[in-house]
């Protein structure tokens, strides 16, 4: 999206900034030399002082001549190539942050158009000035000592206002950056590596869940699904379009493992490679096949540059935090791979597949748009295409699912509990499965991360899987095996009988009932005789200025605190969180006394190396449960649960926490 720049917020927002300059380099390319794909690891100014080339910068074509500038936002993906003799410019690398206690208008003037990401170029009118500016600060940045570093931010500031000068007298168009296109670009051209959600997070210099979200806003799928649907698509060209054995084909893609591609290919097209291969040998001419392209509108593919070798390598020379790598490319060859649209695929043997755990494996029918609708094959439900199958009421409606499910993965890692309280230990369990709680319980067990990693899941094999309530992900879970969705906040009986009915498993479930049940009877005297009519309150930590109470569901020690044991919340948090059955309350600190209780059970997990501390301070300290010593903290992430598992574990703590048993 192009955006006409308003010089005086522009302005505003570089005055406000706080400025780090990070690097200052010069290179000289000669022509037949490449800079392919190098990824801004920060805001960058590039300076052209000598000969032309072509620079790109996301794809995007410029035509570079000396003393033009260009810019661009941290994760640009920028190409040169030359096209004279020599290609000479400066790199000057900076970070620019807005303090958060900056004025309100400006962190949203920030949030809305932020300069420092924009990526723009121009001819500047005073070439010679900034010339001068950008001389100095290379000189500057190479000395050792650190009164010449300092003076290279004065002439960075310096080169700035001149920048700015320059941008009040021109009308500069200005192009918003986009992340998801970003990433596409990354993947289509590094798809033979191992790529995973916190490799490439890492590329882009962003955390894993905001590359995730944005990706996903921007495309409907995950960054790993693109992956393997990118790989796909160029081994069904090479397959089609070359002499490639399927062996060779899944090596030039990134996959080492033969069986492994061949399951996530028929998974895709609805066949093996070799019979996509023995198909489109047998017709004499002409072959269309269905791409499988997701996002592609995002940005314009450009003719990419490759030079071609054994094995089809893209020799690639890309370094990360700012290495660049050129190389001479004698042949200068180029390459344009097309893809075709339209050809339905023949079916393969067996009848269409569904979530209800059927096997079977139809080709699949091209859409409007020339994409293929995506079907289970009869290889993805694992152990469960031999299994004897039975009918389960989940949440998401009639689910057909294996008697005696083998190969269990659970992306809601939080109810892993309820399997091992079966005696059933997953091949795979989201991230949060692993925890205090369950050391020592889940050897063996695949992590699969915190997000939905399909080809993870897929490599499984599982024959059931358990997720989360989101309709989002469900229907490409469902093509890998069948998938039962679990809602949180059902009382631990309840939930631990559904999993006994989902695995077969219901007399177990029932054993662990009833000896939970003894161990209540036999704590809620003694504990309801130490705390009588005193109150208690559950605090997890938030910020500085807030936090939450809970309630008798969602886990930290709720169920047994209010639940098992009926003890008494104060007013507040009973009315907030227990009466008005959501199990939690948001509360301000400032009004911390009226909601404190005489016993005051703190969740310390927060997931951050260094947590801010909350309960601290002159009014923390006056309250009657820290004075008398009845303030419990917990910091493992398992309090926050409420599975079997992590209940036991709590009771453990609470009852000793009340009367030291």
């Amino acid at each position: 999206m192009t955006v006409m720049i308003n010089a005086e917020e522009h302005i505003q927002l570089w005055n406000a900034a706080a400025i780090k300059v990070i690097d200052v380099r010069h290179f000289s390319m000669m022509h037949g030399e490449e800079l392919r794909s190098y990824l801004f690891p920060s805001s960058v100014f590039l300076y052209a002082i000598r000969g032309e080339a072509q620079v790109l910068l996301d794809g995007i074509e410029h035509s570079a001549k000396r003393f033009h500038l260009w810019h661009g936002g941290k994760g640009t993906c920028l190409d040169i190539f030359p096209t004279e003799a020599e290609f000479e410019y400066y790199l000057i690398f900076y970070r620019a942050t807005i303090p958060s206690t900056g004025q309100r208008e400006i962190l949203y003037l920030m949030e809305r158009y932020n300069p420092f990401q924009l990526q723009y170029g121009l001819a500047p009118l005073r070439s010679a000035v900034l010339f001068d500016k950008v001389d100095n600060m290379l000189k500057e940045w190479q000395s050792s000592r650190t009164l010449e570093k300092f003076h290279v931010k004065t002439l960075f500031y310096q080169f700035v206002y001149e920048l700015l000068w320059q941008l009040e007298h021109q009308q500069i168009g200005m192009k918003r950056p986009n992340l998801a296109a970003q990433v596409i670009r990354y993947i289509q051209e590094h798809y033979r590596e191992p790529l995973t959600r916190e490799s490439i997070a890492q590329i882009f210099h962003y955390s894993v869940p905001y590359v995730s979200r944005q990706f996903r806003q921007e495309t409907g799928i995950s960054m790993i699904d693109y992956v393997i649907r990118e790989r796909v698509n160029k081994a069904m060209e090479y397959l089609c379009k070359t002499d490639m054995t399927v062996q060779e084909a899944s090596a030039s893609v990134g996959y080492d493992d033969v069986s492994y591609f061949t399951r996530i290919f028929k998974k895709y097209t609805g066949m093996t490679p070799k019979q996509f291969k023995d198909q489109h040998k047998a017709k004499k001419a002409g072959f269309d096949y269905p791409i499988i392209r997701v996002g592609s509108s995002l940005f314009p593919r450009r003719l990419q540059r490759y030079i071609i070798g054994s094995g089809y390598e893209n020799h690639y020379r890309y370094k990360r935090e700012g290495d660049l790598s050129m190389y001479r490319n004698k042949s200068a060859m180029g390459v344009t791979l097309l893809l075709c649209l339209t050809l339905l695929l023949s079916a393969c043997s067996g009848a269409g597949s569904s979530n209800n755990g059927s096997v079977a494996s139809p080709a699949p029918a091209a859409t409007a748009d020339g994409n293929a609708q995506v079907q289970a094959s009869a290889s993805n439900g694992g152990a469960a295409s031999a299994a004897e199958m039975v009918t389960y009421s989940a949440v998401n409606g009639e689910v057909k699912i294996p008697k005696n499910p083998q190969r269990i993965v659970i992306i809601a890692g939080a109810f892993v509990g309820h399997l091992l309280a079966l005696g059933i230990k997953p091949v795979g369990a989201g991230e949060e499965a692993f925890n205090s709680y369950t050391e020592g319980k889940l050897d063996g067990v695949e992590s699969i991360g915190d997000g939905i990693a399909y080809e993870k899941i897929l490599e499984l094999q599982p024959d059931l899987i358990i997720v989360w309530n989101d309709p989002a992900v469900l229907e490409k879970l469902n093509q890998i095996a069948p998938t039962v969705v679990v809602d949180y906040g059902v009382p631990v009986r309840q939930q631990l009988l559904e999993f006994g009915k989902m695995t077969g498993r219901e007399d177990q479930a029932n054993a662990w009932i009833t000896a939970w049940d003894k161990k209540i009877a036999d704590y809620k005297p003694k504990v309801q005789a130490a705390v009588g009519d005193k109150t208690v309150a559950i605090f997890d930590s938030g910020s500085a200025k807030e936090f939450y109470a809970y309630g008798n569901k969602l886990g930290r020690g709720g169920e047994i605190i209010y639940g098992e044991f009926q003890l008494k919340a104060p007013p507040i948090i009973q009315k907030e969180a227990i009466d008005s059955g959501t199990g939690w309350a948001k509360l301000s600190l400032e009004l911390l006394p009226e909601y404190a209780g005489d016993y005051i059970f703190i969740n310390e997990w927060t997931g951050k190396d260094n947590p801010e501390a909350i309960f601290e301070g002159s009014m923390w300290e006056q309250l009657d449960a820290v004075k008398n010593n009845r303030v419990f903290r917990e910091k493992g992430r398992g309090f926050m649960f409420s599975d079997p598992v992590s209940l036991d574990a709590q009771l453990e703590f609470v009852v000793e926490s009340f009367i030291g048993e």
